[in-house]
């Protein structure tokens, strides 16, 4: 299946500078059917769109399709538009950093929202208090280079869970945002169970919170390099580039130390399959690598050949299964 018309559409500003960004979100079935007695894992799903002089934005195909198996596999599926893409304000810029914070904004959205879905569900005992909720950091070219640089888990958290953030500023108004939307996404669930101890009118334990990465057509130099100006990334919260900084992840470091599928073709124009055969290599023989490269024969880099979507489909369902 590709993404059908979005459960939410909104808009969050970006923690770079304010910037208004189009966002989705796409809720799957077994969430909007929930018995009172069971519920399926809380996982979430972020999928960034090409870049977006070239036409890339969240109404991309590819972006359609990967996060159609995503939300066919249960996961609650977010999109946005990068600065100057669609109805997003801004323009896009030559080193990448604000749109490494338009990235983070919905990252850190994604996790306060999981993370009030959980306490919601935790409240009507449909899901265990010590379930932990699951996020899959991804995109597709463009959107896959911003991916693999966004902050590690630590320091997002840190910035949008773990401490108060001022009012009328970005981070406030992301979390505001989350808790909104919870809020509505949950109305049509039965009331909490009633408890001889109130535990369901007491808040429910933060879960623990895993990641991974899905990268379709990822980049590599020098096209990555040419995208973001040769500079090094790093998310500058208000624009500021002091104690506001947060320093990017580190690709090598992340997408080893955390479940990844890394989907390319071997006639991308993009970035060269012998260059991208070489790094899956190189990633998986990484000490405790869970990095996992798919070639996949005759694919282009936009996915457009006879049957190599299909393709690319099965091996996203395989890695999800797995």
């Amino acid at each position: 299946m590709d993404l059908p018309t979005p459960t939410f559409s909104f808009h969050l500003p970006s923690v770079h500078d304010g910037c208004k960004l189009e966002c989705r979100l796409y809720l799957p079935a077994q969430f909007q059917n929930i018995e009172s007695s069971t519920h399926p894992p809380i996982r979430g799903a972020i999928i960034a769109h090409p870049y977006a002089p070239l036409g890339g934005c969240y109404d991309d195909p590819i972006v359609g399709f990967v996060g159609g198996e995503l939300l066919q596999a249960g996961h609650i599926v977010g999109t946005f538009n990068f600065r100057g893409a669609g109805g997003s304000e801004g323009r896009t810029s030559w080193t990448g950093k604000p749109e490494l914070g338009d990235y983070a904004s919905l990252y850190g959205f994604m996790l306060n929202y999981l993370q009030a879905l959980h306490s919601v569900l935790v409240a009507r005992e449909n899901v265990p208090s010590s379930e932990a909720v699951h996020l899959v950091i991804g995109g597709y070219s463009f959107g896959s280079l911003i991916a693999s640089h966004v902050p590690t888990l630590d320091v997002m958290l840190d910035l949008f869970c773990n401490a108060t953030a001022p009012p009328m500023t970005p981070i406030y108004e992301i979390g505001r945002a989350a808790q909104k939307i919870a809020t509505q996404s949950t109305r049509h669930l039965p009331p909490a169970k009633e408890s001889q101890n109130n535990q369901a009118d007491q808040p429910a334990p933060r879960a623990t919170t895993t990641i991974s990465y899905l990268l379709v057509s990822p980049l590599l130099p020098p096209v990555s390099q040419l995208l973001t100006a040769f500079s090094a990334l790093s998310v500058n919260v208000g624009g500021k580039t002091s104690a506001q900084a947060r320093p990017a992840g580190q690709p090598a470091d992340q997408l080893s130390a955390h479940r990844t599928l890394a989907l390319f073709g071997d006639q991308d124009t993009f970035t060269a399959a012998r260059k991208l055969q070489r790094w899956s290599v190189e990633m998986g023989r990484m000490p405790q690598s869970q990095f996992q490269g798919c070639e996949i024969e005759g694919a282009g880099h936009f996915w457009r050949e006879n049957g190599v979507e299909m393709r690319a489909r099965r091996a996203i369902q395989e890695w999800l299964r797995s």
